[in-house]
């Protein structure tokens, strides 16, 4: 593993993939403890992993590591969730997948996530079999329109 100069942005696995290796995966969730047990649940899964503890930094990491998918909290400082999606879903390069995690989510938060781009969402606590659904199915259908919950 290694670390961004960014801080808050951690990476596992080769900083340079071949274009033919594992899905990478861009985790963004402002509680470490959540942050390290999804990146735990998706490299034991063979995927590739990059983290960050909040929007700014998420956003700079995708840049950077050009992301397949983009897990992301409702709730984190920086940028938030809405601006994240909408980022990551109507501009170039990105165009990935993103999958919302939330404790609560409310059915406002549900359009307004939706609205701005988000394609699935999961409830904390996160479990393994449901994150690693989400996460197959979202990278099989890849740019596919939205569609509430996984």
């Amino acid at each position: 593993m290694h670390r961004h100069e960014d801080a808050g942005v951690w990476q596992s696995g080769p900083s340079r993939p071949r274009a033919d290796a594992v899905k990478h995966i861009l985790v963004v969730d402002d509680e470490a403890p959540v942050r390290l047990l999804m990146q735990k649940i998706l490299e034991s899964a063979g995927y590739r992993v990059t983290t960050a503890g909040d929007g700014t930094s998420a956003l700079r990491a995708a840049r950077e590591d050009r992301p397949d998918l983009a897990i992301c909290d409702l709730m984190m400082p920086g940028l938030d969730v809405f601006t994240l999606c909408s980022t990551f879903k109507r501009n170039k390069p990105f165009k990935i997948p993103v999958l919302v995690v939330s404790v609560r989510m409310s059915e406002e938060e549900t359009q307004a996530a939706l609205k701005a781009g988000a394609d699935a969402f999961i409830h904390k606590p996160v479990e393994r079999e449901r994150l690693l659904a989400a996460v197959a199915e979202l990278l099989a259908r890849g740019e596919k329109p939205a569609a509430e919950g996984t």
